[in-house]
């Protein structure tokens, strides 16, 4: 390859040097002539020069070099800084077990010459991705914090319901399968409600007083939500037996209806909502609010158009007892 000099040029005729050649002189040890006193006047030496002794630069660079590298290795091997502690919140209906035995058995108990599972060299976005794939959160954040701790931010995708049959509650898939049972129903949630009646036996006798008893079931709702997480309270008062792993206990329209209201109304603080009630699946679904009145809805219809409607007419309306949607543009309130 050919070098064009320019006239210019401090260092004229000094000839070209690779870069391969000038790394190795880095490496190379140089030798310096040191003229004795019977050439120190030869005409080759100049007597004013100051001979410097070979300079220990590079090994002290190298000797830097290698301990940097076994202080990374330390650092990476010792068992201090391996990850022996992980910190869940938000966990409402997924286990602490399960998640750590998916995280243990696939990230930090996984044989590899690099030790994956020290805080230096877990990968936290990987972990957040096949925690996402696997379990079903909506939101989900892994933090290392030093020296050897994994914190966990988790919010569940609301995927089931919590179904109460009058008599024990359970957890309902999207596709209305019994997945889990819960807890039975308390004796206080239960009361007995007493209504009287007169009639006539003959127009000449007395009107005597008849006593009529029905039983009442109210679930208490914050006890279920603080045991098994935000999840929407169905009470279905057909009274269904229920065991686990029956299907179709409700239709999956019904829950994923359900699921769409409870979200609407929490997130944009329309209502709070207690439970959902089912009399009939044909009739639609009764929300109890914590307010003095309740929502009315049919599953069957738009639910989007339903709620944008609620949303509408409720600062105009202001109901005392029911908002009923049920019937498309004809809306009911009192």
């Amino acid at each position: 390859m050919k070098h064009f000099r320019s006239e210019y040029a401090f260092q004229k005729y000094k000839p070209h040097v690779s870069w391969r050649k000038r790394f190795l002189r880095f490496f190379r040890k140089k030798q310096y002539v040191i003229p004795s006193s019977q050439d120190s006047f030869h005409y080759k030496t100049n007597p004013f020069k100051a001979h410097k002794k070979p300079s220990k630069i590079k090994i002290k660079v190298i000797i830097f070099v290698i301990f940097l590298v076994a202080w990374a290795i330390c650092l990476a091997y010792i068992p201090y800084f391996k990850i022996s502690k992980i910190n869940y919140s938000g966990l409402n209906n997924t286990t602490r077990s399960e998640l750590d035995t998916f995280i243990y058995t696939n990230f930090l108990n996984k044989k590899s010459i690099l030790p994956l599972n020290a805080y230096f060299f877990i990968n936290t976005p990987k972990i957040s991705g096949e925690l996402y794939k696997k379990f079903p959160f909506e939101t989900i954040e892994v933090i290392k914090t030093f020296p050897n701790q994994l914190d966990i931010k988790i919010k569940e995708k609301i995927s089931s319901v919590i179904y109460d049959n009058g008599k024990k509650y359970f957890l309902l898939d999207s596709g209305g399968t019994a997945i889990k049972y819960l807890k039975d129903v308390e004796s206080y949630e239960i009361t007995e409600q007493i209504s009287t009646s007169s009639f006539d036996l003959l127009a000449s006798s007395t009107m005597p007083i008849a006593n009529t008893s029905t039983i009442e079931h109210t679930p208490d709702y914050k006890k279920i939500n603080k045991l098994f997480g935000n999840y929407p309270l169905v009470y279905d008062r057909r009274s269904f037996e229920v065991e686990i792993k029956q299907e179709n206990i409700l239709p999956s329209e019904h829950i994923a209806a359900i699921i769409s209201w409870y979200k609407t109304l929490t997130e944009q603080g329309i209502a709070t909502p207690k439970f959902f009630v089912i009399d009939n699946l044909n009739s639609g679904i009764v929300i109890d609010t914590a307010d003095s009145w309740d929502i009315l809805f049919q599953p069957k219809n738009n639910n989007d158009a339903q709620i944008n409607t609620l949303k509408e007419i409720l600062p105009t309306i202001k109901p005392q007892y029911y908002v009923d949607l049920r019937y498309g543009e004809k809306i009911y309130w009192k």
